[in-house]
This record gives C-alpha cells, sequence and structure tokens, in this order.
C-alpha cells in the first residue's frame, strides 16, 4: 500500500516538475512513516548528492531534460487559454514587438509605420498561434480593427523608400517578441538576401541585450535563442530569381501544353498585282 501511495505521488511530481513540490515531496519522505522504504532512502540520497553538486558547479540546472521541454510546453498550452481578463499570450507577444521597433535607434517615418501595421496584421496569426487566432478570431481581429484576415501586403513605392528597412525592423522585432517564430525571405538574388540577412542581424543587435541572444548566422540563417532552452526563433534568407519569380507566376494561369505553331511572317511585304 505504501509503495502504490508512493508512485502516485512520485508521478505527480514528475507531471508538475517545480522546485517547490520536489522539495515538498522530499520531506514527506523523509518524516513520513508511510514513505520509509529503501526506495525513498536512496531517492533522498540521491537528492542530496545532486542537490551539492548543483551548489559546487554554481548553477540551478546543469542541463534540460526531455521531461523539462514537455512540462515547458504544456504549461505554455495551458496559458494560452487565457486568464481571468480574457488575456492570452499573443497580446504579450504583440505588445513586446512594438516596443521592439521603437528601441533599435532608428526613428521611423510615418511611411514606415504604416508599414509595419500591415505587416502586424498580416502575420497575426502566426504571433498568436493557430489554436489561440481561430478560438479568440473575434475579438482579434476587432481589436485590431481588421473586418477579416489579411496574409499578405504588397508595398509599391519610389526608390529610397525604407521599404527594405521596414522589413529588416519588422523581422527583427518579430524574432525578438514571439517564441518558436520561423521566418522564410525570398530575395531577387545573393546580394540581396545576404543584405538583409544581415540587416536584420544588425537590428537585432540594436535591441539592448540582443546581441546575446544570437545563436547562429550564417549567409543564409540566422537563429536567435528564447526564453527557454526549447525555444529558437529562426530566419532563413534565400536567394531567388526574377525568372524564377516570373515562372512561378505563369504557373497560376491556364495554357496549353503545346501550343499551335503561328506560320512564320515573311520581313517581306507581300507582292501587289
Amino acid at each position: 500500500m505504501a509503495s502504490r501511495h508512493f508512485c502516485d505521488t512520485f508521478s505527480k511530481f514528475l507531471a508538475r516538475n517545480l522546485r517547490s513540490d520536489y522539495e515538498a515531496y522530499v520531506d514527506d519522505a523523509k518524516t513520513s512513516t508511510s514513505f520509509e522504504t529503501p526506495f525513498t532512502t536512496e531517492l533522498v540520497s540521491l537528492e542530496r548528492n545532486a542537490t551539492r553538486a548543483v551548489e559546487t558547479n554554481g548553477s540551478k540546472r546543469l542541463l534540460t531534460s526531455r521531461l523539462d521541454l514537455f512540462v515547458q510546453k504544456k504549461r505554455r498550452g495551458a496559458n494560452s487559454r487565457g486568464g481571468d481578463d480574457g488575456a492570452i499570450p499573443g497580446d504579450a507577444y504583440v505588445r513586446e514587438l512594438c516596443r521592439m521597433l521603437d528601441m533599435m535607434g532608428l526613428e521611423r517615418t510615418t511611411s514606415q509605420k504604416t508599414f509595419h501595421k500591415a505587416f502586424l496584421r498580416a502575420t497575426l496569426a502566426h504571433i498568436y498561434g493557430s489554436a489561440d487566432f481561430e478560438r479568440h478570431r473575434t475579438r482579434i481581429l476587432a481589436k485590431y480593427g481588421i473586418s477579416s484576415p489579411q496574409y499578405e501586403v504588397l508595398i509599391v513605392t519610389p526608390r529610397r523608400w525604407g521599404k527594405t528597412t521596414s522589413v529588416g525592423m519588422f523581422v527583427a522585432a518579430l524574432l525578438l517578441s514571439t517564441p518558436e517564430m520561423w521566418v522564410s525571405i525570398f530575395s531577387t538574388g545573393q546580394r540581396a538576401s545576404s543584405g538583409l540577412l544581415d540587416m536584420v542581424y544588425k537590428m537585432v543587435c540594436a535591441v539592448p541585450g540582443g546581441s546575446v541572444r544570437v545563436a547562429r548566422k550564417n549567409q543564409e540563417q540566422l537563429f536567435i535563442k528564447g526564453d527557454e532552452a526549447s525555444d529558437v526563433r529562426r530566419l532563413y534568407s534565400y536567394p531567388s530569381s526574377v525568372q524564377g519569380a516570373f515562372i512561378f507566376f505563369l504557373g497560376r494561369i491556364r495554357t496549353r501544353a503545346h501550343p499551335p505553331k503561328r506560320a512564320a511572317r515573311s520581313s517581306f511585304p507581300a507582292p501587289t498585282s
């Protein structure tokens, strides 16, 4: 009976994975007579050794186990249901994104602020997450003044209007504010692709404490560390080509597989009678 009671209690500890609960269960094992078994005695001994090892290394946690990652994910899912005031994590992510846009050392123009509002509306479903966005769709759309979701933004302006800088700022803010965010960018060539990724990296480093969050950077990738070990935000910047984009666009048009050949036109005028 004592073993069964201990197994149930220990299972609850594994599910919660909280330090305070762990200490409480160890104290119960030390004081309760129903817990006095050889197995619990060994568990307490292991706990003491682990505590000494942590204190010696001067760290709260030596490594993150798979159980830690699982519990962290479940905890985020439970928090996404919203509190008493109806707030959900996506609300905090959007506030953090807007705060990051004003911390990069650049004063945005009126046009750039308009661009960023359009970018935000197009990425709301990704920031809030598909589950939360569908569950709170009406409230989210009303909050940002949108009648229906929009997922595309087309910007046409003259040169030197701040389009590339706006994209770099928004992507950097998105990576710094939203957990587990993945962004893919296709540019017109290798030089444009590398330049845009470098700009995003520059914007990230402009934010206080942003440079220490960079986990990896190369010619096509930029990884940003989040608050948890499992939270890695990723940016992929790929080179494309005008010809490739044009072919993709033509793929949406219905055409014949083998269009009929037209008769060759002579370069000489037709003879007149």
